[in-house]
């Protein structure tokens, strides 16, 4: 036979000695010829662990029973392997070693309605969903939005005690996994990522750990349904539906790469983004709803903490608690610039990358009147725009002279293989007055043609970041995006009415848009050269969203304290598609962050007037 990687381990050896007492012969990989007898095993098996040590495997597997329901764990032992992808999306590299120096025990399957219910039945616990509004129904043909009547016992579909529990959050995970640890004195919670790729790829190194048809529900094999759980083949620790039926929530803030990612399998805990209520944790594993390239042993999708959906579930994991988690990139600070002399500032800036440039216009310190000077209310009877108050901006700074453009988010994208919400969710809405779900609409696919001089379209907030933070290492400069404040004193530009100008002269709107964008600066500017900042894009602003502007800011800075759950924010300009009444110079519309991508949202960018990038 021949000696070579992937060969015979320590029990293979005692079934093939006693298959040939005698001796037998193999050859290495060199092609020299070796004769073994039974004698020799302790030694060749010695020898043989230094050549090829075999890789961590499951343990054992346990049982507990917690208020009369069972749950299955297996035990995984220490061990390194590779982390992330080469072929997927740019969130999935670089491709890392990680190295678990301890065991843990992980559930054998998703946990399930029943274990689920005997939770509930113990606490009288009421998901998000049930307290809230309801959950997001999964990404189907004609299925996708919100229903209130949704949630783990109507998530749409018939479940036995047996399937998965759906339209869990992040937060109901972790509620479940206190009770645990309450009543079993032990230590669980959810998986890091570390830990779910290390015992999904179960010394696997491909996509999937096994044929994906075999190990997996995806929307090819689902009949657009979770299924009980444990009914397709385990991976080779003995896990089931690791690839798919529901996604699996896991420890780790979401960062958008794995550039000083921990390597010692502790969770992610820095923040991408300034504002707390504002970050999102990770799923894995795909689900039911999704293809199979959403279900590899790599794959990655972020999301609010209060998210939940009709494909949302998780899996345990009991062990002491991890190692303290090392710091990935730190979060680009959002704290008010310091006071600054504009003497020695351009009042234009251009900044390069490649061949493509960023232009930058300087605003200087003023105050100005922020929010409606009269009271308006929308179809809820909201005063969004009230108070109007004082603000006064005691320091410069830069902002971009037009939004960012096809040309330049292409250069992004290019830069760092970036997957947009829109296209990892797989559609975006659509329309004006009736809005609806469009799939496959992204920043690529809009629904009418666009050059590279048009402003990106189907951005998030959280694309809106990733692409600030891109800038700021490429140039060295602290890029981010304009707070609120600053954003409506740029836009006025020392004027006080509905608009800084005629508005047809100055902003596309739906009355003149021809239900598309069009080229930045072809419009006139605003009196400090500032173009579209009325219509073409909304443009995201950094703050948090909130019902009035009672107890706003009135220095500048960005609203970053949330009332809510976090998952609004805040875009300004109106857009192509909207009424005159909305492209209004105060107008602030209530935007959800990352879930729910809008067809006309995009950005402009800010940025210190200090050369140097701050981080702290």
């Amino acid at each position: 036979m021949l000696l070579e990687k992937g060969g015979f381990y320590k029990g293979q050896y005692h079934t093939f000695f006693q298959q040939n007492p005698k001796s037998f012969n193999f050859q290495d990989k060199n092609g020299i010829l070796f004769q073994m007898r039974p004698n020799y095993l302790i030694t060749f098996t010695i020898a043989l662990a230094f050549i090829h040590p075999a890789p961590a495997r499951a343990l054992k597997e346990s049982t507990i029973k917690i208020a009369g329901t069972e749950f299955q764990l297996v035990t995984i032992g220490p061990g390194t392997f590779t982390m992330g992808s080469d072929s997927g999306d740019g969130d999935e590299r670089p491709v890392h070693k990680v190295t678990i120096d301890y065991s843990f025990d992980i559930g054998k399957t998703e946990i399930t309605v029943g274990q689920f219910r005997a939770f509930v039945k113990d606490t009288a616990y009421k998901t998000g969903a049930e307290r809230h509004d309801g959950a997001w129904y999964c990404p189907c043909p004609d299925q996708i939005g919100g229903a209130r009547n949704k949630n783990w016992q109507e998530p749409g579909f018939e479940q036995t005690e047996d399937h998965p529990v759906v339209c869990i959050s992040y937060n109901d995970t972790k509620a479940f996994c206190k009770w645990l640890t309450e009543k079993s004195g032990k230590h669980f919670r959810p998986p890091t990522e570390a830990e779910w790729e290390y015992a999904c790829r179960a010394g696997t190194t491909g996509n999937h750990a096994g044929d994906v048809k075999q190990v997996a529900w995806f929307d090819m094999t689902s009949n657009a349904k979770t299924h009980p759980v444990a009914k397709k083949k385990p991976n080779a620790w003995g896990l089931y539906d690791m690839h798919g039926n529901v996604w699996e929530w896991c420890e780790d803030y979401y960062y958008r790469h794995y550039r000083n990612a921990p390597t010692d399998g502790s969770a992610n805990t820095t923040l991408e983004v300034a504002a707390e209520a504002a970050s999102r944790h990770v799923l894995r594993s795909g689900a039911w709803c999704r293809p199979d390239s959403s279900c590899t042993s790599s794959f990655r999708y972020p999301a609010h903490r209060t998210f939940r959906e009709c494909g949302t579930g998780f899996r345990i994991v009991r062990c002491s608690k991890p190692p303290s988690a090392k710091a990935a990139l730190p979060a680009l600070s959002v704290k008010k610039p310091r006071k600054s002399s504009a003497r020695s500032t351009p009042a234009k800036l251009t900044l390069t990358v490649g061949d493509i440039g960023f232009d930058f216009i300087r605003i200087d310190p003023g105050t100005f009147v922020m929010g409606s000077p009269r009271v308006i209310l929308d179809i809820a009877n909201m005063t969004y725009e009230m108070p109007a108050h004082k603000v006064t901006i005691d320091y410069s700074y830069y902002i971009g002279r037009t939004e960012i453009t096809l040309e330049q988010f292409d250069l992004f994208v290019e830069d760092t293989a970036y997957v947009t919400e829109a296209e990892k969710q797989g559609w975006a809405l659509l329309g004006d007055q009736e809005w609806r779900s469009e799939f496959l609409s992204d920043w690529r696919f809009h629904g009418f043609v666009q050059t590279d001089t048009e402003p990106v379209t189907h951005i998030s907030y959280y694309d809106a970041i990733a692409f600030c933070s891109w800038l700021s290492e490429k140039t060295g400069r602290h890029i981010r995006l304009p707070s609120e404040a600053e954003w409506e004193y740029a836009c006025r530009a020392s004027t006080t009415g509905r608009y800084a100008g005629d508005l047809d002269e100055m902003g596309w709107h739906r009355w003149n848009s021809n239900k598309r964008t069009y080229p930045v600066a072809r419009k006139k500017p605003n009196l400090w050269g500032l173009y579209d900042m009325h219509g073409n894009v909304w443009e995201w602003v950094q703050d948090m969203w909130h019902y009035d502007c009672n107890d706003a800011p009135t220095d500048g800075s960005a609203w970053l304290e949330s009332t809510g759950s976090g998952r609004v924010g805040v875009t300004r300009g109106g857009s192509f598609g909207a009424p005159p009444w909305l492209c209004r110079s105060y107008i602030r519309m209530w935007t959800l962050f990352g879930e729910m991508v809008n067809q006309k949202n995009g950005f402009r960018i800010a940025m210190a007037l200090d050369p140097k990038r701050k981080l702290n």
